[in-house]
């Protein structure tokens, strides 16, 4: 089957610029984590962005749930209508179950863009697995096992400075893009022990990679962009909603809402 032309794009990128713009910003969760509890904390969402009349009913984490599952379906009916070929909409069911089966089909369709952004993610896959096998106390066989190939860089790097302490490691990889990620998250993990601050700063990279789509004329990569958004999107929504229904302090709260693509 030949390739379809970025320009029959054209349509499925009309639709997503005009929905991009009620994709809800940074700034509106981390007002919406200062509200005093959970309905008007998720009003605050509801009125930023584009949501059915539901969203307002919901009073728990399972009609919470419910809903964002209901936003997810949604979301791709959508994709099912615009995007023009049918491996894109796999990429988008794998990309989050599945990276690595996902990358193979970015890779068969030839969207630089698209296959480097699971690149990207394979990398900081590797960095998450390489934090929590050193951090807890793991021979480096384990991380031997579980590293995943494919990326921008050889795991080989992490492994062969497997015993070097993490400041040291930093020094190694400070021709990446991810040193500021790996010097964040080690602060955070040796400072607090906690993991929060690695999770973050992957997504958030992940969504500033992404935004370069918003240069693209045509092609699928702003729809591409565009559906991993939203999912991030639903996912913070699910961390400022169980975090309220939890009682969580908005500053600990704040710390966990990251980037957004608005």
């Amino acid at each position: 089957m030949k390739r379809p032309s970025h320009l029959d794009y054209a349509f499925a990128i009309g639709r997503v610029r005009v929905l991009e713009r009620d994709l809800v910003s940074r700034v509106v969760f981390r007002e919406a984590a200062e509200e005093r509890d959970f309905l008007s904390a998720i009003k605050m969402i509801f009125d930023a962005g584009r949501f059915l009349d539901e969203m307002k009913e919901i009073q728990d984490s399972e009609e919470l749930d419910l809903f964002l599952e209901d936003e997810e379906r949604q979301l791709f009916h959508l994709l099912s209508e615009i995007l023009i070929e049918t491996e894109l909409l796999r990429i988008l069911t794998y990309e989050a179950k599945d990276p690595m089966s996902a990358f193979a089909l970015a890779l068969g369709l030839d969207y630089p863009f698209i296959s480097d952004y699971f690149r990207h993610r394979i990398d900081l896959g590797n960095l998450k697995m390489f934090f929590r096998t050193k951090y807890s106390g793991l021979p480096k066989e384990r991380f031997e096992k579980l590293r995943l190939t494919g990326g921008f860089y050889s795991p080989d790097l992490l492994l062969e400075n497997f015993d070097l302490s993490y400041s040291e490691i930093a020094e190694k990889i400070h021709f990446t893009p991810y040193r500021k990620l790996w010097e964040s998250a080690t602060d955070a993990i040796e400072e607090k022990e906690t993991f929060i601050e690695l999770e973050r700063r992957i997504e958030d990279f992940l969504i500033h990679y992404l935004k370069k789509a918003k240069f693209f004329v045509f092609g699928p990569e702003p729809v591409f962009a565009y559906a991993l958004a939203r999912k991030r999107e639903l996912s913070l929504i699910r961390i400022l909603g169980v975090g309220k229904l939890n009682n969580i302090p908005s500053e600990i709260l704040k710390e966990r809402l990251g980037e957004t693509y608005a």
